[in-house]
């Protein structure tokens, strides 16, 4: 297809795709003359994953080149593409300076956290990611504003939300083209977030009916 069917197609404007082209999001067409390019499904899907990326994902086109640059790394397993592009979602908290009283309070509580998921879950999850960054953050604000979370209550929350998970992984799944598996990752991960907010407050609300009506 010529690049204005592609635009058509994909519903992206011809100056996104003639920039998505130079910064090296999308690939080159097969070149057919000194001026024109085909394009085909690949490329069409190619797109739909830089939109998911930069809409729903609210990645620069730097972080986003990284996402596709790992897709299509050879060194890379299916579990680290994917995790490349969860991994470098927003939001991304900054752990305070080191060296400092908050630094310390920061350490402590992240290790606690950690220790919980991994050795008493036995999840598999790397130190690094930033998921437990936000985690630890949350966790803090809790103990400074008087409502800790007690171990129990945070092992709960994580064997409670374990099932989710398990459930999602088996919508990546349904994707095995690596394109997809990506873009799913993450309308998953942002878009699905809110539904899980929405229905836990309407747990919350049945709950309480049934307990004090």
């Amino acid at each position: 297809m010529q690049l204005s069917e592609l635009s058509e197609r994909s519903g992206v404007s011809l100056p996104s795709i003639k920039y998505y082209l130079r910064e090296g999001l999308l690939q080159p067409g097969m070149s057919v003359s000194a001026r024109k390019a085909e394009y085909d499904e690949e490329h069409l899907h190619r797109l739909r994953l830089i939109r998911a990326l930069l809409t729903v994902g609210g990645m620069s086109v730097a972080r986003a080149r990284d996402v596709l640059a790992a897709a299509h790394d050879p060194a890379f397993g299916r579990h680290e593409r994917l995790g490349v592009a969860q991994y470098l979602l927003p939001p991304h908290v900054t752990p305070p300076p080191p060296g400092t009283a908050a630094d310390e309070v920061w350490r402590a509580r992240r290790a606690e956290a950690f220790a919980l998921l991994r050795d008493d879950l036995g999840w598999l999850i790397h130190d690094n990611a930033p998921a437990l960054d936000a985690l630890t953050e949350a966790l803090i604000a809790l103990d400074s504003l008087g409502y800790p979370a007690p171990t129990a209550f945070l092992r709960h929350y994580a064997t409670s939300v374990h099932p989710i998970a398990e459930a999602d992984l088996e919508v990546l799944d349904a994707h095995p083209a690596i394109d997809e598996a990506i873009e799913a990752v993450v309308v998953y991960t942002v878009l699905y977030e809110p539904v899980l907010l929405a229905l836990r407050r309407l747990a919350q609300e049945d709950v309480s009916a049934r307990q004090h009506r």
